[in-house]
């Protein structure tokens, strides 16, 4: 299967150039820079990456939207969504395009409850975790064990049918609940694959644990409440 391999990064300079050299063993890679004020734009150009920047940062999930329009564009087959700070291992795609091909699933998302999180992971995100994941199950219909894990794969034509709304997500940081949602409501089929995640290798997340906490609610239930699509 042809791949594109889509990174959101905002100032993952020292970290994106291994991720990337590793990917492009696997495919094409992509980079959306949302807004970063250090060497990311340049450091990915000259690792040979696709760049595409944000002018200001809008935030994860429309620089991963943006990945995939770019990706959509350019005819694959399968679009991996990985992070670009170091703590997902390139070399686990060929499981998720392996399980893509056996199941025939639109999405495959990776787990770091099937496979293995790092020493010191957050607590709140061993804690919350399966009680969010168990939430989205109840509302999707799916049996997922990592709703939130941010390495995944999509099918080019499942992403494509899903295209219209993706313009219409609520939450433009954390879109990940929001976004099984809807697609669920799609018929989108998911199966998981485990992974092993890895400490970032430098800086730290630009995820805030209340901000997080707010924002992914505030998605499930406007999500709930409106039954869109």
């Amino acid at each position: 299967m042809k791949a594109a391999i889509v990174f959101s990064a905002l100032n993952e300079a020292i970290n994106i150039s291994e991720v990337i050299e590793k990917s492009k063993c696997y495919g094409e890679v992509i980079v959306v820079d949302d807004g970063s004020s250090d060497a990311t734009v340049s450091t990915s150009d000259n690792c040979g990456a696709t760049v595409v920047k944000h002018p200001i940062n809008l935030g994860q999930g429309v620089a991963v939207l943006t990945g995939f329009k770019v990706a959509l564009d350019g005819g694959y087959d399968v679009i991996i969504e990985m992070d670009a700070d170091g703590q997902h291992d390139p070399d686990e795609i060929p499981h998720f395009i392996k399980r893509m091909e056996e199941s025939g699933a639109d999405i495959i998302v990776g787990s770091r409850i099937l496979g293995s999180n790092y020493e010191g992971a957050p607590w709140a995100r061993r804690f919350f975790l399966p009680w969010l994941t168990r939430l989205l199950n109840m509302i999707t219909g799916y049996n997922m064990t990592d709703s939130m894990c941010g390495f995944r794969a999509f099918r080019s034509k499942s992403l494509r049918k899903a295209l219209p709304l993706l313009d219409r997500m609520l939450e433009p940081q954390y879109l990940a609940a929001e976004m099984f949602i809807r697609f669920s409501r799609l018929g989108l089929t998911v199966e998981e694959v485990p992974i092993t995640l890895k400490a970032r290798s430098s800086g730290v997340s630009h995820k805030g644990l209340f901000r997080y906490g707010w924002g992914v609610s505030r998605a499930i239930l406007y999500s709930i409440l409106t039954r869109k699509v």
